[in-house]
């Protein structure tokens, strides 16, 4: 059981974090699970997170996303237009004005179903079991993602182009991330490594273990995770651990509150939430934790 950080803002850091780890161990994609939808055999589909295929008979016209990450996805690929409905953790302008089912698990189902999706984006896992049952029930299609790694914000964008018929944008997209992505990587190229540890707040605080997205977007940006051995993928660890690691800089996460003791002597940068979304934004969290690394103050 996660047990919840004190302050609403730590809380929404660690959930944005750390689903993976409530969500069980991650099934491998294209396995034999049932379709999501009669069109077997249409060009309109994938593979999802949880080994089920997704195939839609036109282009997801009116999409319910309940993954922020996958929500600025969405926007990115041109085609906010076709969303109906957000959660309360969407918070980017471009959706305000949607209406809202609630939190990304466990949304109000009612009033996901009255906007009449063909197409509802969710966290894949064992955590919310009630969601895609009743999704079942309705017909609604639903495409389970994990955006746990860097490499599932690129899967992801494919997968998402692919069931709205965006193939073109989708690559755009992804091209521009790996452009942004090798940029940073050579900047960083042929400097020291810096040790860094992510707090997200807590007591104990939490941190990022080896194998998250924060691990491989301080790897790429020229660091080494100085609490990458956690044992878990999003976890406490103790006080005595911070204390005396080699740790050079302290990323904490926007409204975590850590121990003063455990930031002395160690240069600390705080970022925004937005660097934990692993989505279309993943080359300025790239950047912004490059330069909190390497002490680079840009305007």
């Amino acid at each position: 059981m996660i047990r919840r950080p004190a302050g609403s803002a730590r809380w929404v850091a660690l959930m944005a974090l750390a689903l993976v780890a409530a969500c069980g161990e991650r099934p491998q994609p294209g396995g034999d699970g049932p379709p999501s939808s009669s069109a077997a055999e249409s060009t309109l589909q994938v593979a999802d997170a949880e080994g089920r295929t997704v195939a839609l008979p036109a282009p997801a016209r009116r999409v319910v996303s309940l993954v922020p990450s996958i929500t600025s996805t969405v926007v990115a690929l041109g085609a906010g237009d076709r969303l109906v409905g957000r959660t309360d953790f969407d918070t980017e302008a471009a959706v305000l004005e949607l209406p809202t089912v609630g939190g990304g698990l466990g949304p109000d189902l009612e009033s996901l179903a009255a906007l009449d999706p063909d197409l509802v984006i969710r966290f894949a896992g064992e955590s919310d079991h009630a969601t895609p049952d009743r999704l079942d029930d309705l017909g609604i299609p639903h495409l389970a993602v994990r955006p746990d790694r860097v490499a599932d914000v690129f899967t992801i964008v494919e997968w998402v182009g692919r069931l709205l018929a965006l193939d073109d944008e989708a690559a755009e997209l992804n091209a521009r991330l790996q452009g942004e992505l090798d940029a940073v990587r050579a900047e960083v190229s042929g400097r020291a490594p810096v040790q860094a540890a992510w707090l997200m707040g807590g007591s104990p605080p939490w941190t990022a273990g080896e194998g998250t997205y924060i691990d491989e977007l301080i790897t790429l940006a020229g660091g080494v995770n100085a609490l990458g051995d956690v044992g878990a993928l999003y976890g406490a660890v103790s006080p005595e651990v911070v204390a005396t690691r080699e740790i050079e800089v302290v990323l904490l996460s926007e409204g975590a509150e850590v121990d003063a003791r455990l930031l002395e002597g160690r240069r600390v940068v705080r970022l925004p939430s937005s660097v934990q979304q692993p989505g279309p934004g993943l080359g300025d969290a790239a950047r912004a934790v490059a330069d909190a690394l390497h002490g680079v103050d840009r305007p």
